[in-house]
């Protein structure tokens, strides 16, 4: 059973706290800074987690983020250099209690790697989860996965894995079908996440991201539900 209520922000409690995640009564989702945080009710527990991306050059990991944050990123491909750290707030209900995910996303390139020393070191350290990115048009990234997954497994921290599939197109053919998807799931315990990176929002956009959202903060409970519990005050 999952914890997440994963219809919880289309509810009326859920509604009502959606407008503080928005510039004043526009569509668009508030920007936060290092220090800044969505103006909920102190009540409401924050937890935070550092999520890396990692993926073959090209696969939209920084269109995920965009996506995921609210942003709409312009179709035209270009190169992350350095590492570019993103926050995103979430709200989800947990059992009986709404607790405020603050997601980290590290994303760097594969030049950048190379080219300096420190950027693979620094988003390692301390890192909660890793997610690895791949295209549903190549299946080359989609065979990269398992060995970036494996690269990831001495980093004592045990993060979680997050795995998100790109560029899906529900109604039509991929190079990717669904039974490769499931046998990878079978194998790898990791549910696939699909997401459509550059899908234009008619409603606001928190509700058409909520589902991709809701099921990495599913994953990050996965990990540290007994700590998240104890956090809530329920055991």
């Amino acid at each position: 059973m999952n914890a997440i209520n994963m219809n919880w922000l289309a509810s009326a409690e859920g509604e009502s706290l959606v407008h503080h995640f928005y510039v004043n009564s526009s569509k668009k989702r508030r920007f936060y800074g290092i220090l800044e945080r969505p103006s909920l009710p102190s009540s409401i527990e924050e937890v935070t987690y550092k999520i890396f991306m990692i993926g073959r050059s090209g696969v939209g990991k920084t269109s995920v983020v965009a996506r995921l944050t609210g942003i709409l990123e312009p179709n035209n491909y270009t190169e992350t250099n350095g590492i570019r750290k993103t926050n995103v707030f979430w709200p989800v209900k947990i059992w009986d209690k709404v607790v405020l995910f603050k997601l980290q996303f590290w994303d760097t390139s594969e030049s950048s790697i190379k080219k300096y020393n420190h950027i693979l070191p620094a988003c390692k350290d301390k890192v909660d989860a890793m997610c690895s990115v791949f295209s549903f048009d190549d299946i080359s990234s989609f065979n990269d996965i398992p060995y970036l997954m494996n690269t990831m497994t001495a980093i004592k921290e045990k993060p979680a894995n997050i795995v998100i599939g790109t560029k899906f197109k529900p109604w039509s053919s991929s190079a990717i079908d669904d039974t490769q998807i499931k046998e990878f799931e079978d194998k790898w315990k990791v549910k696939v996440i699909r997401i459509d990176a550059g899908k234009s929002s008619v409603r606001s956009e928190m509700f058409d991201c909520s589902y991709q959202l809701n099921a990495i903060c599913s994953i990050l409970w996965n990990r540290d539900k007994e700590f998240i519990s104890k956090l809530m005050g329920q055991v």
